[in-house]
C-alpha cells in the first residue's frame, strides 16, 4: 500500500470509528436528575397532593412511583448521597456544610465533599457525557460544581437557601462565561430562573453528538417562602379548608391511587420538636394544634403561607412541563431517563405558626390586613411551620431533621420511555438516594473506578433501580442505615429501628414492622426485645464503619490499647478522664454485680448533662445532672428506675457518689454525705450494646434527657467498681 493509500487508510478507519462511537453515544441514554428541596411525601397530586403538578403527574403516570425512597434527612447530607452513591459520612458530609469538626469528631463531619467520591458529572463526564447543573449545590462551597465535574452551572454556592428575588444572588460557572439569559430585577424568580436555565443548557445539549447529564437542584419549596403572588393566591381557598380536613383528603385520594394499603394508618398530627418556646410558639414536646383551635386572624396568616409553599411547587411543575416539550420537539424525550425526588420530607421549623426572618435568630409574626399581600414578595422572610408540614408529610410522621419515615422517604418518579416496561407502577421495595449513581452507572455503562485525582475512592454503596426498570417488583430485602445529628435508624427488610435526638420527646429506640405498619404507629420495642438488639447491634457495625461519631474510634481502637487504657488503682477502681469513651465489648461487665461510681466535678454554671453512663432503653445506667441536681437512672428490662438527690450540686469543686448494692439499694452522695437514696427490684441482668462513656449519652440512651445529655461542666476524676 503506497503513502496515498495508507493515508486514505488512516482516514476511513478515523471516519468509520467516529461513527461507530457516535452510534454509541446516540443509544445511551440523556439522564436528568431533578431535587427538590424540602418538599412533602405527599405533596405531589401523583403521591396524594392537591397541588398543581400536571407535569410532574404525567411522568408518573408513563413511569414509576416509588413508594420507599430514603434519604439522608436533611439538604445537604442527601445531595452528598445523590451525587456520589455513598452514605453521607462517607463524602465528609454526615450533618451540615461548612464546620469543619474532623479534629473533634472524625472524617465524616469535614462539611464539604472529600476527596474521597466522585460525582455524578465527574463520572459522566468521563465517559463523554456533557454535564450540566443548576440550582442550589450546598455540599461545600470550597469547590465549586465546574471543579466537581460540571461543564456549566447556574445558581448558588454558598448556604442553604437565598432569596429568590435577587439576581445578584446568583452566578453562572465557569467564572468569565457570559449569561446567556438577562433579568430586569422587577422579572426575576429563581425557580423561574433555574427552569429557564435547564432549558438553555438543554438547548445547547441537543445541538452536539454526546448525551447529557442535567442535575436541576429546585431550592424550592425551601424557606425562605417566596413565590409569584398570582400564584399563591390561586391556593388561598385551598388552604381556608385547614390542614386537619387537607390531610383526610389527601389520604383518600392515596387510598384511591392505590398508594395507600391496608397496612397504611391515617395518623394524628405530630409533635412538635422540643425547642426553645418562642421559636416552638408555646408547643414545644406538645402536639401540633387542630386547625379549629387556631384564631381566625392566625389562620389567614397561615394560609398565606402555605399557599406561597405550594405555588413554589406549582412553578417547579411549569418548569418540567417546559422541560418535557423542548425534548420532544428535539425527539430526546424518549431516550431520557428522568428521575425527580425531595432531599427530605416537609421542615417543621419551628413551630406550628413558622418563622419570620432568618431561621434559629428568626421570630415569628402575625400578619394581618394588607401585610397579607406580601407574604411570599421581595425583601419577606417567612416559614410553612410544623403543622402545615404535616400535610406535607400525610401520612407519615415527623418531619425533616428526623429519620422516623416523615422526615427520611420521599416521592420518587422514574421516566424513562425507551428503558422501562410496565409503566404506572408502584414499586414497594425500599430504595435510597444512594442508588442514583449505580443505576445512571449501568445505564450510561460508565465505571466507577477505585481512585481519582490520585486519590482512593470508597466503593460505591447503593443499587442499581435498572431491574424495576425491566419489570422486577421486588429485589429481597435490603439493609440501609441512618444517622443525623444523632437521630438514628436502620431498615432491615420489613424492620424498621429509630430514634429521635433530643429535639425529639423520647430518645429511646423505637421498633416497627414496616410491612404491617407502614406508617409507625405500634412501636413494638418490649414484645420483640431480641429482633431490637439485633438490630442494634448491626446499626452499631454500620455507625463503625462510615465514621459516625463517636463509634468510628473503637472501630480502629487496638484491643489490648483499649484495656490497657482502663486502669486500676489499688482499690480495685476503674480511673476514666472526661471524653473517655469504651466500645461495649471492652467496657466492664456489670451484669448482675454491684455499682461504685466516685466523682471528682466542677459544675460551674452547667445545670444538665451526663456524667457517666453505660447502656441504652432496654439496659443500662446513666448518672446525670437535673436542674443542678444529681439522677442516677436505672433500665432493667426497659423499665426505668430513677433516684434523685435533694440537693443541688455546688458549682466549685465536689464529690459526688452513686452506689448501686447488691440488695438493690441505691445511694447518691455529694460530698460524702447521702442526699437521695432508693431501691431498684434487683440488679442488672444483660450487659448493653452502648459503650461506657464519660460526659455523654449518645447512642441508644437511657432516658430521654430534656436537653443535651454532653455535659460541659469539668469532671477532673471519674472511678467505677464493680463487685
Amino acid at each position: 500500500m503506497g503513502k496515498n493509500g495508507l493515508m486514505k487508510f488512516f482516514i476511513l478507519l478515523s471516519l468509520f470509528t467516529s461513527f461507530i462511537f457516535s452510534l454509541d453515544a446516540k443509544s445511551r441514554p440523556n439522564v436528568i436528575v431533578v431535587l427538590v428541596d424540602d418538599m412533602g411525601y405527599s405533596d405531589l397530586g401523583s403521591f396524594g397532593g392537591e397541588v398543581s403538578t400536571p407535569h410532574l403527574d404525567r411522568l408518573a403516570k408513563n413511569g414509576l412511583r416509588f413508594t420507599q425512597n430514603y434519604n439522608s434527612a436533611r439538604c445537604c447530607p442527601s445531595r452528598a448521597s445523590l451525587l456520589t452513591g455513598l452514605y453521607s459520612h462517607q463524602t465528609g458530609i454526615a450533618n451540615f456544610t461548612g464546620r469543619d469538626s474532623t479534629d473533634r469528631l472524625g472524617p465524616a463531619y469535614l462539611g464539604k465533599l472529600n476527596k474521597q467520591c466522585m460525582t455524578l458529572a465527574e463520572v459522566l463526564k468521563g465517559v463523554g457525557y456533557s454535564t450540566y447543573g443548576v440550582g442550589k449545590w450546598h455540599v461545600g462551597h470550597e469547590e465549586i460544581p465546574t471543579e466537581r465535574g460540571f461543564d456549566e452551572y447556574y445558581g448558588y454556592i454558598r448556604g442553604h437557601s437565598t432569596s429568590q428575588w435577587k439576581a445578584g444572588n446568583y452566578q453562572r460557572l465557569p467564572g468569565g462565561r457570559k449569561e446567556e439569559l438577562k433579568y430586569e430585577n422587577d422579572e426575576y424568580y429563581a425557580t423561574d430562573a433555574f427552569n429557564d436555565y435547564a432549558i438553555e443548557f438543554l438547548s445547547q445539549a441537543q445541538k452536539k453528538e454526546e448525551p447529557f447529564f442535567l442535575y436541576l437542584a429546585h431550592s424550592s419549596p425551601h424557606f425562605p417562602l417566596e413565590a409569584p403572588a398570582e400564584t399563591r393566591d390561586s391556593y388561598l381557598k385551598t388552604y381556608r379548608k385547614g390542614w386537619d380536613k387537607l390531610r383526610k383528603v389527601r389520604f383518600e385520594k392515596q387510598k384511591r391511587l392505590g398508594l395507600v394499603t391496608d397496612s397504611w394508618k391515617f395518623t394524628e398530627l405530630s409533635d412538635v420538636p422540643v425547642d426553645r418556646d418562642d421559636i416552638a410558639n408555646q408547643y414545644a414536646g406538645k402536639p401540633n394544634p387542630n386547625w379549629k383551635d387556631i384564631p381566625q386572624n392566625r389562620q389567614e396568616d397561615l394560609v398565606y403561607r402555605m399557599a406561597t409553599f405550594a405555588a413554589m411547587i406549582d412553578h417547579v411543575d411549569q418548569g418540567i412541563g417546559k422541560i418535557l416539550s423542548l425534548l420532544e420537539k428535539g425527539e430526546d424525550l424518549e431516550n431520557t431517563l428522568i428521575l425527580f425526588t425531595s432531599d427530605n420530607g416537609a421542615c417543621y421549623e419551628w413551630g406550628p405558626f413558622g418563622f419570620d426572618q432568618s431561621s434559629r435568630k428568626g421570630f415569628t409574626k402575625l400578619h394581618e390586613g394588607k401585610e397579607l399581600e406580601q407574604v411570599g414578595g421581595p425583601g419577606t422572610y417567612h416559614s410553612v411551620g410544623s403543622a402545615w408540614s404535616c400535610l406535607s408529610n400525610s401520612p407519615l410522621r415527623m418531619y425533616k431533621h428526623f429519620n422516623h419515615e416523615g422526615g427520611n422517604c420521599s416521592p420518587l418518579l422514574v421516566h424513562w420511555p425507551k428503558g422501562i416496561i410496565d409503566t404506572d407502577r408502584w414499586i414497594r421495595s425500599p430504595v435510597h438516594l444512594i442508588d442514583f449513581m449505580p443505576t445512571i452507572l449501568e445505564v450510561s455503562e460508565a465505571h466507577y473506578p477505585k481512585s481519582f485525582k490520585g486519590e482512593d475512592l470508597i466503593p460505591v454503596e447503593g443499587k442499581s433501580l435498572v431491574p424495576f426498570f425491566n419489570g422486577v417488583r421486588d429485589t429481597g430485602d435490603r439493609v440501609l442505615c441512618f444517622d443525623h445529628f444523632e437521630s438514628s435508624a436502620i431498615r432491615k427488610g420489613d424492620w424498621k429501628l429509630v430514634r429521635g435526638n433530643n429535639r425529639y420527646k423520647n430518645r429511646t429506640w423505637e421498633l416497627y414492622n414496616l410491612a404491617e405498619d407502614r406508617c409507625e404507629t405500634n412501636n413494638l420495642i418490649d414484645s420483640q426485645a431480641a429482633k431490637a438488639e439485633e438490630l442494634e447491634a448491626e446499626w452499631l457495625q454500620w455507625a463503625k464503619r462510615v465514621k459516625v461519631s463517636p463509634y468510628y474510634s473503637h472501630a480502629v481502637e487496638n484491643p489490648a490499647k483499649v484495656r490497657k487504657k482502663m486502669k486500676k488503682d489499688t482499690h480495685g477502681f476503674y480511673i476514666f478522664k472526661h471524653g473517655d469513651e469504651v466500645a461495649r465489648e471492652y467496657a466492664p461487665k456489670f451484669a448482675q454485680k454491684s455499682i461504685e461510681i466516685k466523682l471528682s466535678i466542677t459544675r460551674g454554671k452547667e445545670k444538665s448533662g451526663v456524667l457517666i453512663s453505660h447502656g441504652g432503653n432496654r439496659s443500662g445506667y446513666s448518672l446525670y445532672l437535673v436542674d443542678g441536681r444529681p439522677v442516677f437512672s436505672c433500665r432493667l428490662e426497659g423499665a426505668l428506675h430513677t433516684i434523685r438527690a435533694t440537693k443541688i450540686l455546688p458549682k466549685e469543686r465536689a464529690s459526688l457518689s452513686a452506689e448501686l448494692l447488691h440488695d438493690g439499694r441505691v445511694f447518691l452522695k455529694i460530698d460524702g454525705k447521702v442526699e437521695g437514696a432508693g431501691r431498684l427490684s434487683g440488679l442488672f441482668n444483660s450487659h448493653p450494646q452502648d459503650p461506657l462513656e464519660i460526659g455523654n449519652d449518645s447512642q441508644s440512651t437511657v432516658v430521654a434527657y430534656d436537653s443535651s445529655s454532653r455535659f460541659k461542666g469539668r469532671l477532673h476524676e471519674v472511678k467505677l467498681k464493680l463487685k
